[in-house]
């Protein structure tokens, strides 16, 4: 068995059905530093990337409130997802290469005022070519549409990589429903204001208006002190959130529900 046989053994095991490799020095080059699978372990050559689709059931509850139902199975597969990164990591690292689990959702880190995760997993699932960004900035698979959750590795092991593909039926140049849809105008020729978004998806008592957090995302792209404290506020105190708006997701054609 090889080792490309074993981490999707492994993934199995924890109801992953998705697996990818992207090539870790080609994100190097597209990722801004402090982003980058290098900048985190010495020496990375791959990237793995885990997915999992959402239940649908959660999408069509007409009793949800504050999409409760999404929230959990939101963070519930994030955790499946840090399991499965963890457990593929120490195997890996048994057969002699270090390897590091990146959490799929917490902690961020803050570029230019804004929070991302510590790498891109949306970006590194397109580079392994399983699936396309469409212009809501959410990765969108061939087979499970805009439901996916990622998460993932970053390893020293040289494991076979995928590379982009074109997909042209995934989100075309004439398709725009979610950047009709959104109620913020968040979304703009595929890019994002995420503190647009942010302000009005997300739903979390210490969450301050969208002037506010003008505010502070000014001052968090002007001062490392402030943008230091901003990533121990999200990990402290943002693990858990509500979710009060998925338009981009329902109305895009690759919605599977």
């Amino acid at each position: 068995m090889n080792y490309m046989d074993k981490i999707i053994e492994k993934a199995v095991e924890f109801d992953i059905p998705v697996v990818a490799v992207a090539d870790a020095k080609r994100l190097n080059i597209g990722a801004p530093d402090g982003f980058r699978p290098g900048d985190y372990l010495p020496g990375a050559r791959s990237v793995i990337v885990l997915a999992r689709q959402l239940p649908k059931s959660i999408f069509v509850s007409e009793n949800d409130p504050h999409y409760m139902f999404y929230t959990r199975a939101f963070a519930d597969n994030y955790r499946r997802m840090n399991d499965t990164a963890c457990s593929i990591a120490t195997m890996l690292e048994h057969e002699g290469f270090p390897s590091l689990a990146v959490p799929a959702y917490n902690p961020l880190k803050f570029h230019r005022g804004e929070p991302h995760g510590v790498i891109s997993f949306k970006h590194a699932a397109a580079e392994a070519g399983i699936g396309k960004l469409g212009k809501s900035t959410i990765f969108i698979h061939p087979e499970y549409g805009n439901i996916l959750r990622l998460g993932g590795l970053i390893t020293t092991a040289e494991l076979p990589t995928g590379r982009p593909k074109e997909y042209k039926k995934i989100c075309p140049p004439s398709c725009d429903l979610c950047e009709k849809a959104c109620p913020v105008g968040a979304l703009k020729n595929g890019e994002i204001n995420i503190t647009k978004c942010m302000t009005n998806c997300i739903g979390h008592t210490l969450l301050p208006p969208y002037p506010i957090q003008l505010s502070l995302k000014w001052m968090a792209g002007k001062s490392s002190w402030i943008s230091s404290f901003m990533e121990y506020f999200t990990t402290s105190m943002f693990e858990n959130y509500g979710i009060r708006c998925m338009k981009c997701l329902q109305v895009c054609p690759h919605f599977p529900c």
